[in-house]
């Protein structure tokens, strides 16, 4: 089988796929408690973000929830493919699987962080207990509420996860406005 017949074959699995889980999903998922419960962490961090934002940083303040966004949703796939967690819900049956995680919950939770504990001990501080949260108490939760299901991930790796994309991030940010001000 050459490269393109390979491709097709993918492609024509990924379609058998999608339109079965696009089923389950209509039957199964829409509406129920958990999806519902999904809503509300896709949109309450974000009318929470709206409140509390700083507008004179609103510029900074995206880009680094955007690269939050871009870490997590690319941590997210590559844990789905290697089979370390699955949803058995999903806000929409389309990539990325955990849009209120990846694109909602974690990154306005980041994106406070920077903008609230500006000296660089306080961040660390912030991002460190907001890690532990999320790492132990929300992971675990969103388990037990079935909106996730860990195979062969713990914890402990969420938390280095989020407080590694946190500095790196971080560190980014405040190099680019060091450029920027030259």
């Amino acid at each position: 089988m050459n490269r393109y017949e390979n491709l097709e074959s993918v492609n024509s699995l990924e379609i058998k796929a999608f339109q079965l889980d696009l089923e389950g999903w209509l039957k199964n998922e829409l509406f129920t408690w958990e999806w519902w419960v999904l809503v509300a962490f896709f949109i309450l961090p974000w009318i929470l973000w709206a409140i509390l934002a700083d507008k004179t940083k609103l510029l900074e303040s995206t880009l680094f929830g955007t690269l939050v966004i871009i870490a997590t949703t690319f941590l997210d796939a590559a844990g789905l493919e290697l089979e370390f967690w699955r949803y058995p819900v999903q806000l929409i049956p389309i990539a990325p699987k955990a849009i209120a995680f990846d694109m909602s919950m974690v990154p306005v939770a980041f994106m406070l962080l920077h903008q609230y504990f500006v000296n660089k001990k306080s961040f660390i501080i912030a991002l460190l207990i907001t890690s532990a949260i999320y790492a132990f108490i929300g992971e675990p939760l969103s388990n037990w509420l079935g909106l996730v299901q860990y195979d062969k991930w713990k914890y402990i790796y969420s938390f280095f996860y989020y407080v590694i994309i946190g500095l790196i991030i971080r560190w980014l940010i405040i190099k680019l406005i060091k450029l920027q001000n030259r």
